[in-house]
């Protein structure tokens, strides 16, 4: 199992890459959202989740999270938002486009773990 992990900074990424070990994925990493689209071109059929931070240069989150449910080749995957933007407009505007969950930052461990499970349990149940 593979995870995608998107966010610009690298401590942010050592920090879910280091969780999402824990809950038995590998972990691949991109600093921005074209980056992401661009390991998904190549790798898309090894990921079974994306961690997508909104607040990005170059393409953010939410624009990233909008391309993937577009494409076919990838909405089928599980896009979680994480992030700092917590108000509910936007988390229901992420919530629309397609992300299967959000958890806002900052997060200790067990909110990460719970939270990622139990929203990977309700997208494999295929509930909404």
């Amino acid at each position: 199992m593979k995870a995608l992990i998107v966010d610009d900074s690298m401590v942010t990424r050592n920090i879910i890459k280091k969780f999402i070990k824990a809950m038995g994925y590998d972990a691949l990493e991109a600093g921005n959202g074209k980056i992401a689209l661009e390991l998904l071109e190549k790798q898309a059929h090894e990921v079974d989740l994306i961690l997508l931070d909104w607040n990005m240069p170059v393409l953010n989150g939410f624009e990233t999270l909008k391309c993937v449910k577009e494409n076919k080749a990838y909405a089928h995957i599980c896009a979680i938002m994480i992030s700092t933007e917590s108000e509910d407009d936007m988390i229901d505007e992420a919530l629309a486009a397609g992300a299967s969950g959000y958890l806002p930052k900052p997060f200790s461990e067990e909110e990460f773990i719970e939270t990622i499970s139990a929203t990977l349990d309700k997208f494999r149940s295929g509930k909404p």
